[in-house]
C-alpha cells in the first residue's frame, strides 16, 4: 500500500490532474477492507464482486462531496489527498457512516458488510509525476494498517491539524511504526454512531524513553518506598543527594518498575538551558513555528496519565522552575520527579534525600565501581571498608580506584592509618565535598563547621544554643539535611540527633576531633570553598 504513489488513468489530462493534487501541508487517507482475502473466499467471486462495487460507489460518493482527490485506487483500497486536514477527517466519518447505513447482502441472515479500516496522517508533501513520493505517505499507510475494521486512526499532527476537540477523539498513545524511525502518537476519531471500543492498535507502544542500563542497578527498597509515600501525597517530588550517591541510577530504576502506573507512560529528560525544548527532544515531538516549545509540551501532557523525570533541576534558574510549575498546573494528571544535587524550591513539592545507604546498598555500590574498572570484588567483600566510611557515597567512589587496585582489606587499613590522604589521594574527594558545600548558604556552612566538631552529633536544641546569636539556624540545619551533609538518627522515638558523617568530618575537622564542642583553627574553616571568619560573634563562641 505504502509504494502507490502514481495517479491512475482516467478522465482529464496529467496535467489537469497534477493541477488538482493538493500541495503544502496536505492530509492523506489510505483506507481498506479488514481480512479481505477472507471475506472474498468465503462469499465467492461473484458475491464478492457486488460487495466491493458498492463498498467502492459509496466511498468516492463521499469524497466527491468532501473534495477529496483520488490518488490511486486497488482492489478493496483507496489512497486519496485532501488540502484540508478537517475536511479529510469528517470524510472518513462519512465514509463510515454511509458504510454502516447502506444495504448489503446477505449470507445465513447477516448482512454482508465490509469492515474498513481507516489510517489519516498530515505532513508536508509536494506532488510529482501525478503522485507523491514522501514519507508521509508511507506514515499514513502504516497508521491504515494499525486499525481495526470500522476504525479511523489519525496522527496527533492531523488531529491537530484539523482541529478536532476532545470528545471527537481519544488518544491512544505514543507508538513504533514498522520501518519509521522516532514514535508516531496516534488518536481514534469519535463519531455518533460509530464504534467506540476496538483492541489495541496491532503495533508496538512506546511508553517510555528511559535508557536501557548495562548492568542490573543496586536495588534501594527503602529509598523505593519512601519516593513512592511521597508521591500519594503530591505530584511533584524532588530527589536530591551528594555526587556518587546514585541519583540519576535510581530514578531511571524506580521510573521503569513503574510503568504499569501511568497509562501513557514515563518519560526522561535532561534539564537543558531551554527546557521546553529539551522535553520536546525527550518526548520526540517538533517544535511548532511562532511558538514557546513549554506550551508544546503543555499540550501534549494535558490529557495524559504520565510521570516525567527531569534530571538536573538544580542548575535551573527561576524562569525554568516557575515553567516546570506552569507544566503541572496545566496538566492535572502529570507527576513529576526532579533529579538534582539540591531539590527543587517550588511551592507543593515534597522533598526526599537519598540519606547515607544501608550497609549493603554502600557495600553493592563500591563493589560496583570495583567492577567498572575490572575488579573481581563482591559486595561481602567490600562491607567492612563501606562501613567504615558509613557508607558515605563521595567516600566509596573516592576509594574505587585503590580497592580495584589493591583490594578492600588493603584499603582499610591504609585508611586507618591516614583517612584523609586515603580518600583523598587523587583530589576528587575534597573536590566533590568542595562543590557541594559552595552550593550551600553562608549561615549553613557555618553550621555543618560546627557540627563537624561533633563527632557525636546534635540535638536540635544543641544546634538552636550553638548558633543563639544569629537567627536562620534552623533552616541552615534543614538545608544541610537537604544536600545530604548531615544525616538525622533518632535513638529514640522522641529524640534526633543531627551529624556529620565519618569521612566529611575527617576532611573539615581532622580524624582526631574530640567528642563534643572542639576548638576551631584557622585551618579548619579554610577548608571549605567559602570560608567562614573564625572571629564571627557566633564561631567565638563555639571555641
Amino acid at each position: 500500500m505504502a509504494g502507490r504513489l502514481a495517479a491512475p488513468g482516467g478522465d482529464g489530462s496529467a496535467g489537469e490532474r497534477r493541477a488538482l493534487l493538493p500541495a503544502g501541508d496536505v492530509t492523506f487517507l489510505f483506507t481498506d477492507i479488514e481480512g479481505s482475502t477472507r471475506l472474498a473466499s468465503g462469499l465467492g467471486a461473484e458475491r464478492y464482486r457486488v460487495v466491493l462495487h458498492r463498498h467502492r460507489a459509496l466511498v468516492r460518493e463521499v469524497l466527491r462531496a468532501a473534495g477529496g482527490v483520488e490518488i490511486d485506487t486497488e482492489g478493496d483500497s483507496f489512497f486519496v489527498a485532501f488540502h484540508d486536514a478537517a475536511a479529510a477527517c469528517a470524510a472518513a466519518v462519512g465514509i463510515q457512516t454511509a458504510l454502516r447505513g447502506a444495504a448489503w447482502p446477505d449470507q445465513d441472515g447477516a448482512p454482508l458488510r465490509p469492515r474498513v479500516r481507516m489510517g489519516l496522517h498530515t505532513g508536508e508533501a509536494w506532488p510529482s509525476a501525478g503522485g507523491y513520493a514522501t514519507p508521509e505517505v508511507h506514515k499514513t499507510a502504516r497508521i491504515c494498517s494499525a486499525a481495526h475494521g470500522d476504525q479511523i486512526l489519525a496522527s496527533a499532527a492531523c488531529a491537530a491539524a484539523a482541529g478536532l476537540p476532545p470528545e471527537r477523539m481519544r488518544r491512544l498513545g505514543d507508538f513504533e511504526l514498522r520501518g519509521l524511525p522516532g514514535a508516531t502518537e496516534l488518536v481514534q476519531l469519535r463519531a455518533p454512531g460509530l464504534p467506540e471500543r476496538f483492541p489495541p492498535p496491532p503495533v508496538r507502544p512506546r511508553r517510555h524513553n528511559l535508557p536501557h542500563a548495562l548492568k542490573p542497578p543496586v536495588d534501594r527498597p527503602d529509598d523505593a518506598r519512601e519516593l513512592d509515600r511521597a508521591f500519594a501525597v503530591s505530584r511533584m517530588v524532588t530527589l536530591s543527594g551528594l555526587p556518587g550517591c546514585g541519583k540519576t541510577t535510581f530514578a531511571r530504576a524506580w521510573a521503569r518498575k513503574r510503568l504499569s502506573c501511568y497509562e501513557h507512560g514515563v518519560w526522561y529528560s535532561k534539564a537543558g538551558p531551554d527546557l521546553g525544548k529539551a522535553l520536546l527532544d525527550a518526548l520526540d515531538l517538533r517544535s511548532e513555528p511562532l511558538r514557546e516549545p513549554m506550551r508544546t509540551v503543555i499540550d501534549h501532557f494535558r490529557d495524559r496519565q504520565a510521570l516525567l523525570v527531569v534530571d538536573g533541576t538544580d542548575q535551573l534558574g527561576a524562569e525554568r522552575r516557575n515553567e516546570l510549575l506552569l507544566l503541572l498546573e496545566s496538566c492535572p494528571d502529570l507527576h513529576l520527579l526532579a533529579v538534582g544535587r539540591r531539590p527543587l524550591d517550588l511551592p507543593g513539592a515534597v522533598k526526599r534525600a537519598l540519606d547515607l545507604p544501608s550497609s549493603g546498598v554502600g557495600a553493592a555500590m563500591l563493589a560496583g565501581f570495583c567492577e567498572d574498572r575490572g575488579a573481581p570484588w563482591t559486595a561481602a567483600d567490600c562491607r567492612g571498608l563501606a562501613a567504615a566510611v558509613e557508607n558515605f557515597p563521595p567516600a566509596l567512589l573516592a576509594l574505587a580506584d585503590l580497592v580495584a587496585l589493591a583490594s578492600p582489606q588493603a584499603a582499610l587499613r591504609r585508611l586507618r592509618d591516614d583517612p584523609v590522604a586515603v580518600l583523598d589521594a587523587g583530589g576528587r574527594f575534597r573536590e566533590a565535598i568542595d562543590d557541594a558545600v559552595a552550593a550551600i548558604s553562608g549561615p549553613a556552612r557555618a553550621v555543618l563547621l560546627e557540627l563537624a566538631g561533633r563527632e557525636r552529633g546534635a540535638s536540635v536544641d544543641e544546634v538552636l544554643d550553638l548558633c543563639r546569636q544569629r537567627d536562620g539556624s534552623l533552616e541552615a540545619l534543614v538545608e544541610l539535611v537537604d544536600a545530604a551533609l548531615v544525616v538525622i538518627e533518632r535513638p529514640a522515638m522522641d529524640q534526633a540527633v543531627y551529624r556529620v558523617p565519618a569521612p566529611l568530618r575527617w576532611l573539615l575537622a581532622g580524624p582526631d576531633a574530640e567528642p563534643g564542642p572542639a576548638p576551631l583553627t584557622a585551618g579548619f574553616a579554610e577548608r571549605l570553598v567559602h570560608p567562614v571568619a573564625i572571629d564571627a560573634p557566633r564561631l567565638k563562641a563555639v571555641a
